[in-house]
Formats: structure tokens, sequence, C-alpha cells
């Protein structure tokens, strides 16, 4: 687009007492104050929605990292263990349990927290960029939305 076609799209805006938001590629009806309520309510759930992914990633990469740790100490007590020392034996099992209690908890439930956390964040943004960005919004709108939003906790 040219500078002087942008700029005389600007003063039409202007002069018709709107001036839109959006960006080029929105398409269909101006959001509705309710529709940028709501909107304006998703933004904060998706933030807590990245909070949230972002922690249970921690979470897995901590448990991934001491699962590392008990396999590395299994590999060296494997190199070293005497045949006939009863205790190791016993100490390597338990280390062996310890590993594979932890890899059960990775699986079935850490992991799967994840999945579901990302796959919920997916859908609220697929639902939130259909809806709230892909539409053309109005400054007064946004204006009338923001005042007294009130939005239900997460």
């Amino acid at each position: 687009m040219t500078y002087r076609f942008l700029a005389s799209l600007v003063s039409a805006l202007v002069m018709t007492g709107g001036v839109a938001l959006a960006q080029n590629a929105a398409s269909g009806p101006a959001l509705s104050v309710e529709e940028l309520k709501g909107c304006l309510c998703q933004e904060p759930q998706l933030e807590a929605m990245r909070k949230e992914i972002a922690t249970h990633r921690a979470m897995l990469d901590e448990r991934q990292a001491q699962l590392n740790m008990l396999d590395a100490q299994i590999a060296e007590r494997r190199k070293t263990l005497d045949p006939n020392d009863v205790i190791g034996q016993e100490l390597l099992k338990n280390t062996m349990a310890q590993a594979a209690a932890l890899r059960d908890l990775i699986q079935s439930d850490t992991r799967l927290t994840l999945n579901q956390a990302v796959s919920d964040y997916n859908a609220l943004a697929a639902k939130y960029t259909e809806t709230c960005v892909n539409r053309p919004r109005y400054a007064y709108d946004v204006d009338m939305a923001k005042k007294n939003l009130v939005c239900p906790l997460p």
C-alpha cells in the first residue's frame, strides 16, 4: 500500500467517526462492546495459562533431571558392584525402584498434565484468534468495553 492511500484511508475513517484498530487482515463485522469485553477478559486467562504451562514444563524438566541423575547412579553402581555385596545389591535395587517410580510419575502425571494444559491453551488461543484478532474493532467500542470491566475469575 502506498503512503497516500493509507493517509486517505485514515482520513476517511476519522471523518466517519470510527478509528479502526483492526489489522489489515481483519474481516467480518466489527466486534461489539460485549464481544470486546469477552476478548479483554480472555487476555488475562491466556497469560495465566501460559504461566501454568511454564510451571508444568519446569516441573517436567526438574523431574527429568532427577531421573537422569538416578539413571547415572544406577549405571555407575552396576559398573563397580561386587556380585557378593548384598548391601550394595539392595541399594542398587532401591535406586532402580526410585527411578522406575519417578519414570512412572513423569509418564502418568507430569507429561499428561503438561499436555492437557497446552491443549487447553491452544483451544482458548484459537477461539481468541478467531473471535478477537481477525475482526475489526473501533476505539470508541474498546473504550466502552474497558469501562467498568468485570471479568469472571479464571
